[in-house]
This record gives structure tokens, sequence and C-alpha cells, in this order.
């Protein structure tokens, strides 16, 4: 055999053996099958069925974006009506509307009746209203637990944490922690809880709110798309519809409020403009009247007619541009005025129609920004862009009314020229008609600003009341009046998760173990090294030595062993015996186990054997054969001894001769470099057709090595559920160094379930056990 046979081989996967370990352990699947089953049975008799309300909205893109917004949005993957979306779900999910939705339908207050298992909520037809004396405010933030027993139609018994009840009238104060407490009947519906109590629980606004808001999905329904639906369960099915539809109406009002926001600013600037103008118009009315009646004015004369009509067309246009500039004016001072990006009043009469489209883009931009600060911060890369698009977009504006104000000044510069031209030609009219003028005209621009703000105010009431909500219902909260808790899916999750559980065991439990338990695990390791025998467990301590004519499950594993033996080498030279060393590893492993019953097997077969106890450290063959010699190896080494000493005849065995190790010596490692070891194997191996010698483990002493020559060839025990698979390497490097002769392994202690043909034909065949087998 060369040495590289015994490097390791990738192991091919075997099927069989993959699955063996579960199929021995059949009993747990099915009793954790059983428990499984048994468990989802009894979840789906006895728990609350959940129900689940799902409403579909579709969110309206009304965004208008600036050039600079379209060039960004071209480069970016998302585009911003996805981007809207998503800012709009999670203005669905905010705390504030779901708080809303809670006060709204008071879902703090809960009424429940008793049942068998668990208590059944009584959300629609209750029996009776609660009126709490207490502000809202006060009751939202409380909690409170009590229970109400219907007695008759005029009375009622109340008790706190299932205290003395008191009886109360309907309509009668009730006091209670949150202060006086009002219970008003349903005559309709109470009648069939007479008699019944009934449990009351008040909760804070802001738990019932997080459990809501914790339970609630909202999701579009494709990637892209601004179709959103929103998912709600809850065990009672009505609830779960009330509160899916209460917050598409709740998130539709908070819309319609928002987007009025920049008519409510208009309407807000034009009623405080109405005031002042009115207030000066009642001044010049009050100046006109009292001049005409004191200087007693009469009509113009028909000779100044041409240039008074002149006059009053140019008069005209001085006051449409007195009153553009005076809008010019307001207009500039209210940009000029703003700290924060507020909203621009729009539709105020300018003739630059590039200020209203800056006014209107303006406007859209700040409400993007506020609809986002909900959902982010200012630090958000969307809410600086829009930032710096106010910016511009107000810097714009300011230069377009700069630019309007200088032109209106022109134009009223050259119309007061022509207006002086006409007064030196007029000059013959008498004073008290030009002053009678100048009061007309400012009555006249007074009048007219007056006028077309009152239409402006109609128009920004009238653009309230059309504003449109951001969400259009495309189908209300609906059930399928069906639990979504199906007890078929149940029923195939018990039964994955019944046979889960034993199965990720039993793999952890062959995943965590490092012991060798059957031939398959050292010949993975070790593929070309020769597995004499598995020598079966054994469980009574009486049952570890073999008998004359034993035909046990042990002594036919030990004839195997003595087969293979006989057969595996070549016989050596007539005459001489074989000298077989049966070390391990590790102690404890059953090298001394194995000698002697090995031993015992030669000597039933007529073959005179000698067993030799070389592990003079820690003795071990004592346990299996009484000698009342008190001299054995170590006093042969030492020179205290002779050959015919030390060796002794073992009672009830014609032809089994034993050395015993004798007494412990100080240095053993020493004395067994002695050549009196050398005159004692030359003397044996005449004698005896097989000398056995039980050595001492390899790992932790050197004793076996440094007496190797003498031996024929070696049997290394190995034992199952003991011998970890790291200490193979060990064996491999014997083997590799040449360290021992021939050397051949068998496993000790193998359970019947893993000894493959002794479990199903060889020792199955050959003994007669009347025991009862066991299920587990």
């Amino acid at each position: 055999m060369n040495l590289q046979d015994i490097q390791e081989t990738p192991s091919k996967v075997n099927i069989k053996e993959f699955i063996k370990p579960y199929l021995k352990k059949w009993y747990w699947f099915v009793f954790s099958l059983l428990v499984c089953v048994a468990i989802a049975f009894a979840v789906l008799r006895y728990s609350k069925p959940i129900y689940g309300a799902e409403a579909t909205i579709l969110i309206a893109d009304e965004t208008k974006l600036s050039p600079e917004a379209s060039v960004l949005e071209g480069l970016s993957e998302t585009p911003f009506s996805s981007t809207k979306v998503e800012g709009e779900i999670q203005v669905l999910k905010s705390r504030e509307l779901m708080q809303t939705v809670v006060e709204d339908l008071k879902l703090n207050l809960q009424i429940f009746a008793q049942g068998r298992i668990s208590d059944v909520e009584i959300y629609q037809n209750q029996p009776f209203t609660l009126n709490f004396l207490a502000k809202d405010s006060a009751i939202n933030k409380s909690s409170l637990r009590f229970t109400i027993t219907i007695i008759s139609e005029t009375s009622f018994s109340y008790a706190i944490n299932d205290g003395q009840p008191k009886t109360y009238l309907f309509g009668e104060n009730v006091p209670t922690s949150l202060g006086s407490l009002i219970v008003i009947p349903n005559l309709q519906y109470f009648k069939k809880y007479t008699g019944e109590p009934l449990k009351v629980v008040i909760k804070p606004v802001s738990s019932v709110r997080e459990h809501y808001k914790n339970k609630l999905s909202v999701s579009s329904i494709s990637k892209g798309s601004n179709i959103v639906s929103i998912y709600l369960t809850d065990p009672v099915q009505d609830k779960a519809k009330d509160i899916v539809n209460k917050l598409t109406e709740v998130y539709n009002q908070s819309s319609i409020e928002e987007k009025n926001q920049v008519a409510k600013a208009t309407s807000e600037f034009i009623d405080e403009r109405i005031n002042l103008i009115a207030t000066d118009l009642s001044e010049v009315d009050l100046t006109k009247e009292r001049f005409k009646v004191g200087n007693k004015l009469t009509d113009i004369t028909s000779e100044a007619g041409i240039f008074l009509e002149s006059g009053a067309q140019n008069e005209q246009n001085l006051i449409q541009l007195g009153t553009e500039l005076n809008t010019v004016n307001y207009m500039s001072d209210y940009i000029g005025s703003q700290e924060n990006n507020e909203l621009l009043p729009t539709n105020i009469g300018l003739s630059d129609p590039n200020i209203s489209s800056i006014t209107t883009k303006y406007n859209e931009l700040v409400l993007e920004r506020q609809r986002l600060l909900k959902t982010s911060g200012e630090n958000n890369p969307i809410v600086v862009q829009l930032d710096q698009q106010l910016n511009g977009l107000r810097s714009s504006m300011q230069q377009s009314l700069n630019n309007l104000k200088s032109t209106i000044n022109i134009q009223t510069s050259n119309l007061r020229a022509q207006e002086d031209l006409i007064n030196s030609r007029i000059s013959s009219v008498p004073g008290q008609e030009r002053k009678n003028r100048d009061i007309q005209r400012q009555q006249n621009i007074k009048e007219t600003i007056y006028l077309y703000l009152l239409q402006k105010r109609e128009e920004s009431a009238i653009s309230m009341a059309a504003t449109s909500p951001s969400a259009k219902v495309i189908e209300p909260a609906y059930s399928s009046y069906r639990p979504i808790s199906s007890g078929t899916k149940i029923y195939f999750a018990s039964l994955f998760l019944g046979l889960l559980l034993p199965f990720g065991f039993i793999y952890f439990k062959e995943l965590l173990d490092t012991k060798i338990h059957k031939k398959e695990d050292i010949t993975e390791t070790l593929p070309n090294m020769s597995v004499l025998v598995q020598l079966p467990h054994i469980e009574h301590k009486k049952e570890l030595t073999i008998q004359v004519n034993d035909r046990s499950v042990l002594a036919e594993s030990f004839r195997i062993l003595r087969t293979n033996i006989d057969y595996l080498f070549n016989k050596k030279d007539s005459g001489k015996g074989e000298v077989i060393y049966v070390t391990s590893t590790i102690p404890g492993e059953g090298k001394s186990f194995v000698s002697y019953n090995l031993a015992t097997i030669y000597a039933y077969s007529n073959k005179n054997v000698l067993l030799i106890g070389a592990d003079i450290r820690k003795p071990s063959l004592t346990n299996f054969i009484t000698n009342s010699s008190q001299i054995g190896l170590s006093e042969y080494l030492h020179g205290d001894a002779e050959i015919d000493d030390i060796i002794k005849p073992v009672l009830s065995f014609n032809s089994l001769d034993v050395i015993q190790s004798g007494k412990i010596p100080p240095n053993p490692a020493e004395l067994l470099m002695n050549n009196r070891l050398d005159t004692l194997f030359k003397t044996v191996k005449d004698k005896y057709d097989v000398i056995l010698v039980d050595t001492a483990p390899t790992l932790p002493v050197t004793d076996t090595v440094l007496i190797s020559k003498y031996a024929d060839r070696t049997i290394y025990v190995t034992r199952a559920n003991y011998t970890e698979k790291s200490l193979l390497s060990f064996v491999k490097e014997l083997y590799i160094d040449k360290k021992l002769k021939n050397i051949s392994l068998i496993i000790n202690d193998v359970k019947a379930a893993n000894l493959g043909y002794g479990a199903k034909m060889g020792y199955g065949y050959i003994q007669k056990d009347n025991k009862k087998k066991k299920w587990f």
C-alpha cells in the first residue's frame, strides 16, 4: 500500500446515509407533528378571528415642474411623480392623521361582552353611550377600566376592578377617577345585554394610535404607479373598514386645507387692503362733498369742453397707472417683508404676465416644500433644490416688479407732461373747478381699487370652494367577510413546523457531533485503511467477557475479528508465534477489553495464546483476569524475576497464559528500552502461537512506539461515541511515518443501529433475544 493511499479523497453524497439519522428518529417526527397539529387546532378553536379591510385610492398628480426640475427629473431614475406618491404614502401613515382617526371614531373607548373563551368587543349597536364631563383632552390621555351591568331600563351597576358594584340611574352622575360620568342607554340595543356584565376599557389615544399605525399597511400597487392600497387588520370587521375609510376622508380634508392656504393668504391680503381703501374712499367722498357745498360749483363751460375731454382721457390713463403702481408697491413691500418661504397672493391685476406666471410657480413650490417637510428634514436634497428655486423665483419677481415700476413711472411722467400742457390751455377755468377735478381724480382712483379688490375677494372665495382633494377613492374599504387566518394555511404551517423542528434538532445535533459512530466515519478520513470489525455496544458489564460456546453478538464479532486477522496478512514462518499489538489513541477506548476477549477467542480455537500487559503505567488487564501473582513485566525488565516467574496460566483456560504488568515503575519508558524485552519476545515466540500485547495509548505516552519493533501487526482500537474525529489525523500520522507496523483499525462500542451487517443479517440471524423490543 502506497503512502498516498491514506490521503483523503472527496466523499460522494450518499442519500441513504444522509436520511438514515432521520429515519431512525421517526417517532420524533410523529410526536412533533401531533403536537403542532394539536396547537394549530387549539389556535383555530380559541383565538379571535382577524379580518382585513382594504381600500384603493388614486393620488392626483398635480405637480407642475419648473424647467430646472424637469432637467433633474430626466437625469434621475426615480421620477418626481413617484417621489410624490411615496411622500403621500408617508403622509397616510403619519401619526397626525391616525390621531385624528382615533379621536373621531373614539377608538380609545371599547366595550366588551364576556365570551366562553375570550371577551368579544361590541363595536356597533352599543347598549349605552358614555359621556364624561371632563375635557376630551384629559380623557384622551388617561386610562380606566370598569364594569357596567344593566339591571333594568332605568338603572345599572358600576364596579371598578371587580370591586363592590354600586347601583346608579341612567343619566345620573357617576364619580370616576376621570371625573363625573353619565351613562345614557340605547333602548334599541341594550335589552339583549340586560344582566350581563360589560367591561369598558379606556386607553390613551397615543397608545391606540401607535397600535393601529403599526398595523396599517400603505403601499403602491406597482412601481411608479399613483394608485395606492390601504390595508388594515382587526378582530372587528366593521372597525377595520371604518378606520380605513376615515383615514381616506381625513387625508382628503388635510389636502384640501393645504391647497387652500394660497387662496386663504390671498383672501386675507385682499381683506386687509379693502379695509384701508374703504377708509380712504370715505374720506375723499366727504372732502368732495364739503368742497362743492362750500364753493357752490356748477358745470364746466362749453368753451373748455374739448380740453376737458382730452384731460379726462389723460386722467383716466393716470388713474390706471396709479392703480397699477400702487399694486406694484404693495406687492414689492409684501415680498420684501417675508421672513420665510410663504405663499404670495395671486391674480391682483398686474399687467406683466411674467409676474403672474412667477407667482403661480412660486406658490406651487412653497406647497411642495411644505408637503415634503412633513416627512423629511430641511436637509433633504429635494427641499434644498426647492429652496434654491424659491430664492431664484423671488429674485426674478422682485426684478420684474422693479422693471414694471420703472415703466409705470416713465408712462406717468409722460402723462403728467401732457396734463401740464392741457392745464395751461384751460387756465381760464376757475380754480375751484381744478380743485374739484383733483378731488374727483382721487375719488376715482380709490373707487377703482376698491371695486377691483372686491372682485378678487369673490374669485378667491370661489377658488377655495372649488378645491379638489388629493386622493380619489377608487374602491372604499372592502372585506371578504371571512377571517384572513385560514385554517388550511395554519394546518399546513403546523405540518411544516412539525417536520422542521425534529429535522433541525437532528441536523444540528449531527452537525455539532465531533465523535465517530460507525465505520463510514473512519473510511471518509482514512479511506484505504482496513477496518477489521465493528464491536457492538454491550449494555451489561457481566456480558463484557466471552464464555465457552458463547453465541452472543460480542462473541461472533470477535470471531469475525479473528478471521480477518488470519486472512488479512500472509502467514509467517511456521513454528514462530505472531506478535499482535493492541493499542489506541487515548485511554478509555477499550484496548484491554479487546486484548482479553481476542485472547480468549484464540484460546477457544485451540491456539496456544500468551497475553502480555505492556501498559506498565496504568494496568487494565486486572479488571478481566484475577491473578494472585504480585510480579509481572516490570519486575522482569528490572531484573527481579525471570520469564518463567512472570508467566501465569489463566483459570478455566487450558491454552491461555498471561503476563501481568506488575508494579508501576517510576521510569516506564527507560524500563521498556531494556534489552531483556528482546529476550522475552524471542522466548515466547517459540512457545506460543499468538502473543497479544496490551500496550499503552499512543497519544499521551511514547511507550508503544518504543517497543513497536517487536510487533508483527498492530490492532488500533477506536471507540464509537467516544473517539474524536480529529484524533484520526494522529492515526494517519502514525501510518505515514511507519511508527507502528501493519496498522489495522477496529471500532469498539458501536450501537446496533450503526452496525450495518450485524443489525440486519449477521448478528440478528444467530442471536435469539427474547427481550421485548423498545419503541423509543
